[in-house]
Order: C-alpha cells, then structure tokens, then sequence
C-alpha cells in the first residue's frame, strides 16, 4: 500500500470514528398509488445522503398502517443467495411517529430523529414535508449491520371504509465497513491503556502493602 493510500485509509477511518458510520444508499425510489393527492420525489448524493421531498394535498382521515420489509441481497447483484430478516405488517403510523420523536440524535441536544420538515404527527395533512441530505447513521440500529447488500421496502395504507395502498418507497443499501473500523476495540484499546498506566504503580504498590494494594485494584476494575 502506498503513502497516499495509507493516508486516504487514515482519513477514511478517523472520520468514521469521529461522525459515525453511515449506509451507503444505492437506489431510493418512492411510488405514489394516488398521485393526484401524494406527490414524491427523491435523490441520493454521493451514496450518502437522503433527499426525501412529499406534497400531500388532501387529508387522510382512519388509520394509517405501515407494512416493512427488510431482506439481505447477495452479495453478487443477481445472485439466489437472498434471505428475508424483516417481516413487519399492520404497524400504526401514529404510534411508530410518537416513538421515533422521542428519540433524539448525537448531532445536538433534544434534536428528534424525526426532522421538523417532515411529518412528526398525526394525521397528516395537507402540506409539503421533506428530508434533506440527510445521512442514516448504524447508531440508530440496536444491532450490529453486517457487511451486505439490502433492500427495504415500506409500504402505506390507509383504513377508512376499506383498505387502500397509498405509497410504497424502496431503498437498496450496503453496509460496508473500513479496513481498520472496529468501533468496539477502539473502547478496548483505551481501556488497556488506562491498565498499561496503572500496572508499574500497583506493583511498585505491592511491594510495600501487598494486601491493600490488591483490594485497591480490585475496586478501581469493579
């Protein structure tokens, strides 16, 4: 590996250390099934970054219901190796809306996950709701995203004398992880730097008061 390489490497991993890790998102596509009273459209930059912009022209009185579904691509575009991990059916929109508000981000104190442009409650009505440039960080998961290809699909319906499908939205991703990007040996390795500097002081210690020195040592680890 060359000088430049290493450095591109470095830069790579320290930026991921100190922002987080993000998916890459390959396609982001959203269908509208009643155009004339949901508009969408979306974009992508750099693989990154969600632009997410709907116009909803009338108010959708009932239930609205969310259908997820998360399945693991393989690894080679085109190949059988695909396997569904996530089959969510009839979610309330407003309960999952009231849990995702509560949830605040790093990015700045009391900041909800959910953006003030978009939707936050319901029911929804009539406006213009949007996401820009807007990153999906693993944090938010409270599982470890494997390496992979992905493709999540949501789906909305509406309850209301019967049963409509107003709008699904697709997203491919990767999860890609940097050479040298383990999050959890970077707490490790500061922890056995904290270890390194306090084993000569507890054996220049023991020497002198073997047996409180070892309760010391026991209470500083506890």
């Amino acid at each position: 590996m060359g000088p430049l390489q290493s450095l591109t490497l470095g830069l790579i991993c320290m930026a991921a250390k100190a922002y987080g890790l993000n998916l890459q998102i390959d396609k982001l596509h959203a269908t509208s099934f009643v155009p004339n009273e949901i508009y969408f459209s979306t974009s992508i930059d750099h693989q990154e970054y969600i632009n997410f912009n709907m116009t909803i022209k009338v108010p959708f009185p009932g239930k609205l219901l969310m259908h997820i579904f998360v399945r693991k691509l393989s690894d080679t575009p085109g190949g059988a190796d695909i396997s569904d991990l996530m089959r969510l059916k009839n979610r309330d929109l407003c309960k999952m809306l009231d849990s995702l508000r509560n949830i605040s981000t790093d990015h700045g104190q009391g900041e909800s996950l959910l953006p003030p442009t978009f939707f936050v409650s319901c029911p929804l009505v009539p406006g213009f709701y949007y996401v820009a440039s807007s990153p999906i960080d693993v944090k938010l998961f409270s599982f470890r995203v494997p390496d992979g290809r992905y493709l999540a699909l949501l789906e909305l319906v509406q309850v209301y004398e019967e049963v409509i499908k107003l709008a699904t939205c697709r997203i491919q991703f990767s999860m890609k992880t940097p050479p040298g990007y383990v999050e959890k040996s970077v707490m490790k390795s500061s922890e056995e730097e904290e270890a390194e500097q306090e084993e000569p002081q507890q054996e220049e210690s023991s020497k002198e008061q073997p047996e409180d020195a070892s309760d010391g040592a026991l209470g500083d680890y506890e």
